[in-house]
Formats: structure tokens, sequence, C-alpha cells
């Protein structure tokens, strides 16, 4: 009976955590609306399902483990969304009805993902930091863990010819192009027809920008929730008896090195090109969060600064994150002096914040009025080839040289 009652109470979880998931979804494109309302979504994986734990799609109903369900909406609410709307996206583009009549399944399924992955993109209005580090991989031969990053759905169910059902799904994607554009807004970059803009390490020059960014760990006790071990049933009867009162067991903790602190300055005088500013963030932003390389509990300040302090954001989680990069204002257009960031800095430590400060990062030329004493942390500016001046560059920054390419 008690076993009976905990399957009930992780089952309504799980549809909980479904609706929020759909929620999500709805609010970032209204028109995925009547789609959602139409499909059929279970918490369980059907029986010819090979691959435990994998989500999966015949077209007609959408299967989700239940296990895996909970333990992403708590790592990551996000990328459940992306994955769930990577699944509409293979509908959409008739995936499932055009497998019966292929014969190399692996290879065309492969390229079923990455053609699934660029619609969703589309309708998502965001480049995929996560994506585009995958082709990379795949590129360079590393398919197992390209796999990781892009291949998140069984495609167990497909292969079933259905005309009529292939002709829905068409139908709801042409409406979906024309209406589901999230907000009604794109981000920079994001339209059709776009010239992609990336920022790479520029050839010859030294430096990794991930391990730069690993560098500014540290170890420090990480709260966390063992997915194994934590009774959702008594979290839900704790809603239930009390009404918001949650019974909860105690939570684990263990050691891990990642970012509790970090700056990033921005140049925003008058050489500030602000779409160069914003794929220098994405791409820190994807960096950090693919890598997982902040703690849950994190500081970043992003200061915005030409000769004088003109914009300090703190952020402090993920979404904070995501909403800035998507209403990212760029203040500035004055000459550049580089000590007010450093003044700021040590503003806030002496306040309190940036306790565990190893690093900081300033995307900028160069050109300006540097600080007379060395910081007791590292300084890495993050220059664009051919667009920086080091003449007066004092020996304790460190360069990062990055190389702007296009791809249409």
């Amino acid at each position: 009976m008690e076993k009976r009652r905990e399957k009930d109470s992780k089952d309504s979880l799980e549809q909980e955590i479904l609706e929020l998931v759909r929620l999500k979804l709805y609010q970032r494109m209204r028109g995925l609306g009547p789609l959602l309302g139409a499909l059929e979504f279970r918490t369980e994986a059907p029986k010819r399902a090979e691959e435990k734990g994998r989500f999966c799609t015949d077209g007609k109903i959408f299967y989700l483990d239940g296990k895996r369900l909970r333990a992403e909406f708590l790592e990551d609410s996000g990328r459940l969304c992306l994955e769930l709307l990577h699944m509409l996206c293979h509908c959409l583009l008739g995936h499932p009805y055009q497998a019966w009549r292929v014969e190399n399944r692996r290879e065309w399924e492969r390229e079923c993902d990455r053609q699934a992955w660029r619609l969703v993109e589309k309708l998502w209005g965001a480049l995929l930091p996560f994506r585009k580090e995958a082709e990379r991989l795949l590129e360079e031969g590393r398919e197992e863990e390209a796999a990781a990053l892009l291949f998140v759905d069984s495609h167990d169910g497909w292969g079933r010819r259905d005309d009529r059902q292939a002709a829905w799904w068409q139908g709801q994607g042409e409406r979906l192009l024309k209406n589901g554009t999230p907000k009604g807004k794109r981000k920079a970059g994001a339209h059709a027809g776009y010239r992609e803009r990336r920022l790479v390490p520029a050839a010859g020059e030294r430096g990794d920008y991930r391990e730069i960014l690993k560098g500014f760990s540290s170890w420090r006790e990480n709260v966390r929730v063992s997915q194994e071990e934590f009774q959702y049933s008594w979290y839900v009867y704790g809603l239930q008896l009390y009404g918001n009162l949650p019974l909860l067991e105690p939570l684990e903790y263990s050691e891990d090195r990642k970012i509790s602190d970090l700056v990033i300055a921005i140049d925003t005088s008058g050489s500030c090109e602000k779409e160069l500013v914003q794929v220098f963030l994405e791409e820190t932003r994807g960096i950090l969060l693919q890598e997982q390389l902040f703690f849950r509990r994190f500081c970043l300040h992003i200061l915005q600064c030409d000769n004088r302090i003109q914009k300090d954001d703190c952020i402090r989680s993920r979404e904070e994150f995501e909403d800035y990069l998507e209403n990212l204002t760029i203040r500035g257009g004055g000459g550049t002096d580089f000590r007010p960031v450093f003044q700021r800095i040590e503003e806030l430590r002496r306040g309190g914040e940036l306790g565990g400060l190893r690093g900081i990062l300033y995307f900028t030329d160069g050109c300006g009025r540097y600080p007379e004493e060395e910081p007791d942390y590292q300084v890495w500016f993050v220059m664009l080839q051919g667009h920086f001046d080091v003449i007066d560059m004092p020996g304790w920054i460190h360069r990062l040289v990055l190389e702007e390419k296009r791809r249409t």
C-alpha cells in the first residue's frame, strides 16, 4: 500500500513537472498552444524502447521517462524544454513517417537530429551553444561526445507510414513557423538568412577559452539532491497536507570545483559594437553552462565601462543570465579608462561580495588607462585579432586574442 502511494505521488509530481515545462514552452512561443493541447504525453517509456531513460515519440504519443524527467527538471529546466521542442521538431519535419523507406537508419537518424536542432533554434529564436560545440566534435570525429549533446531521444517508434498524420504535422509546422516566434522577438543574428558571427581563438595565439574559465574555479561545499534517494512522496505529501510546506529529507553535500564569483567587464567606449559584445557573452555563457562551471549559487557581475562605470548587473542564476542577454542594452560611448572596473571590484569586495573571485574577463581593444598596481586575481583581456593595442599594457595582464568568423 505504501509503495502504491509513493508511486502515485511520483506520478503526480511528474505530471506537475510536465505541465510546468509545457507552460514554459507556451510562454516562450504562443503559437505552440494549440499543438501542445492536441498531443498526448505519458510519463513512461513504451515497451519497445530499447534504451532505458530515453524520451521517444511515434508521432502520436510522447513518452517521457519519469525518472529522467525529474532529474533533468532539477538540473536544468531550460534544457528540458529544448529537448521536448526537439522531439516536436522531429514530427514537424516528418521524420517518424519517413523512416520506413530508409535503409541506412543510423546515419539518416543522426542527420535528422541535426535538422531538428536547427529548427529548434529557428523557433526558439536563439543560437544553442551546445549544438555548435557538438558540430565541432563531429567534425573532429568525436562522435560519442557529440552524441551526449545532440542525440537526446530514441527513435524506436519511427517507421510507421501514416500519410494523414504526416500531413497534419506539416500543417502545424507551417502555422508555427508563421506565428510561433518567441514573444514576437528575435535575438541579434537569429532571423532568417542571418550571417552567424562566432569568436574563436586566433591562429598562432596561445590560450584556450575553456581552460581559462576553468582556471577561475575553486573548491567549495556544494548542496545537491541525490536523484536516487530523494523521496518525492514526502515532498508531495507535505504540499498536500500543509498546503505550502513540503517535507524534505536532509540535503547532501559534496566538494566540487566550480566558479562561485566572476566579473565580466565590457569596454563600452566609442569603438564598442553591440553585436560583437552579444556574441562574446553568448560564447561565454555557452561554455559556463555547458561545462557546468557555476555553483548553484553564484555571483556574476557584468560591468559596462568606458571612462566610468555605466552599468553594473549582478546575475545569480541561469535564468537571469538568459534574461540579461535577451534584453542586452549597451551604455557608454566615451573614452576608455580601465581603472573604474578595478575600483568597483574592490568596493564590492569590501562590501562582502566576490569573496571567491579568482579572475576577471575584460572584453576590450586594450587602448586605455591602466591601474598602477597588479590585483590579487587573474586579469584576462579578451581582444579581437587586428583590433587591439598592447603597447602600454602591463605585463600582469593575460591576453586572449579571438578571431571573428562569419558563416551564412
